[in-house]
């Protein structure tokens, strides 16, 4: 589920699933066939994948996973407890994304899956108090303490 967030590049506008073709091959790189993928197909996946960003981000989502949900036919596994999909295609390969999103929501783990304040990537909080706001100290921390420090030592006058 990380890796379909991060299919898209907020910092430099870059699409990784810009066709239908690069979409049904992600997920067939995930081992999700979702057979042929037409564009309706590619702008619900999209659609998907920033509604998932936003859960991330603020924690609510609107109706696009419910909608997803829906179409997926999710339903539980009563002996394992989880949710699977019944769908075929596309809305089966999005509904296993959202049974992903259900576990870890139920594990706790899901709380540990977080946006970089910079550069908006999907990033795992490996901190032991899960404090963690970027994706990387190296890259994007050390930028934001730069602009931090330099808004500080700049005079006003010349800002």
């Amino acid at each position: 589920m990380q890796q379909f967030v991060n299919t898209t590049d907020h910092e430099h506008s870059r699409e990784l699933l810009a066709t239908p073709a690069a979409l049904a091959d992600w997920f067939a790189g995930e081992s999700l066939e979702v057979g042929p993928v037409g564009p309706a197909a590619l702008r619900r996946a999209h659609a998907v994948r920033g509604a998932l960003h936003e859960l991330i981000v603020t924690g609510t989502a609107g109706d696009v996973l419910e909608v997803t949900a829906d179409r997926a036919k999710l339903t539980v596994d009563l002996e394992t407890g989880n949710l699977r999909s019944r769908a075929p295609g596309l809305d089966g390969a999005l509904g296993t994304l959202l049974a992903a999103v259900y576990d870890s929501v139920r594990d706790g783990s899901w709380e540990r899956l977080k946006a970089c304040r910079n550069c908006g990537w999907t990033f795992w909080d490996e901190s032991r108090n899960r404090s963690a706001a970027w994706c990387s100290m190296q890259l994007c921390g050390n930028r934001l303490k730069v602009r931090r420090h330099r808004a500080k030592v700049t005079p006003r006058s010349s800002r």
